[in-house]
């Protein structure tokens, strides 16, 4: 994954978080949160979407105190990871 799609991922995670709200219940079935996860991983290679990933994201989106610096951690390590194998 590169830095530029790290930070729009991220941006779009908290756009999506932002909007969530504690009365609409991730599995209710008005909302869909799969499509919120789809939506914030458009534009990435799918080699840089992984169930880790997706994991992640839902769970920042319903509670972004509890998860985001995990997320945050994951995707900068996974940028890391792909300039050292370049």
């Amino acid at each position: 994954m590169r830095l530029d799609d790290a930070d729009v991922l991220l941006q779009r995670v908290g756009t999506i978080a932002i909007m969530y709200y504690q009365a609409l219940p991730a599995d209710s079935p008005e909302y869909q949160l799969n499509e919120d996860i789809d939506w914030c991983l458009d534009g990435l290679l799918a080699e840089d979407v992984s169930s880790e990933l997706r994991d992640l994201i839902g769970r920042t989106v319903v509670d972004p105190t509890g998860h985001r610096e995990a997320l945050t951690s994951f995707v900068y390590g996974t940028v890391a990871a792909a300039e050292q194998a370049e």
